[in-house]
């Protein structure tokens, strides 16, 4: 990080509403079009991740007086190393900022500790540790979940399509709105999260499978 970076002015007590601004934001990003792969292998299946690069272009993208700096690695007894990074997400250098502090194992592809790692394995979990911390802001969290929406859409209603899904399945099953209402919890099935939609179709699906045999 630059002197300049490091002088500029802050408000080192945080704002709530810029902070709810930065999740709202990051947390309803769209990830999936900049995501790769870690290879298949025999002990492990193929893993999603959200290169260090394409990240901060998301962020910047949004809050463009955002940088981040890294912080003195630790090593410990049996050589393993652990690395850290400070981010500061800002819209312009004299407002409000969220501040996060992150810490990373460097880490083998089976995320097993490294001992007496090289420069390239430090530096890689360096741009781990970023990716992280940013997640920890709201982008591309879904990842580490293993799902392919953004964690701040789970809990917005569902879609008029989907709605018409749901009461299409209803119908076709013959089922009980207020035991379906009850099942979901919910009022109205308007309401219905995204999150539950998947459960709710699931349901839905079985019984028509079963109806049908």
């Amino acid at each position: 990080m630059s002197k300049e970076a490091k002088d500029a002015p802050v408000s080192l007590k945080g704002d709530n509403q810029f902070e709810q601004r930065v999740w709202d934001v990051l947390s309803k990003t769209e990830v999936d079009d900049n995501v790769s792969y870690l290879p298949k292998t025999s002990k492990r299946p193929a893993i999603p991740y959200l290169p260090w690069h394409k990240a901060w272009l998301l962020v910047t993208r949004e809050f463009p007086a955002s940088r981040f700096e890294y912080q003195d690695h630790v090593i410990y007894q049996n050589g393993s190393m652990e690395v850290g990074v400070n981010v500061i997400i800002q819209s312009h250098r004299a407002g409000p900022a969220r501040f996060i502090q992150c810490k990373l194992a460097v880490m083998n592809a089976y995320f097993g500790a490294i001992e007496n790692p090289d420069a390239r394995e430090a530096n890689d979990a360096r741009q781990r540790c970023l990716v992280k911390a940013l997640a920890f802001a709201g982008l591309g969290l879904n990842l580490w979940s293993e799902s392919i929406e953004p964690v701040g859409k789970l809990d917005e209603p569902i879609t008029p399509e989907e709605l018409a899904t749901l009461m299409d399945l209803i119908e076709k099953t013959d089922s009980d709105m207020t035991a379906f209402l009850k099942w979901c919890k919910v009022d109205e099935l308007v309401d219905l999260p995204y999150e539950r939609l998947g459960s709710a179709i699931t349901l839905l699906d079985s019984k028509l499978r079963r109806m049908s045999k």
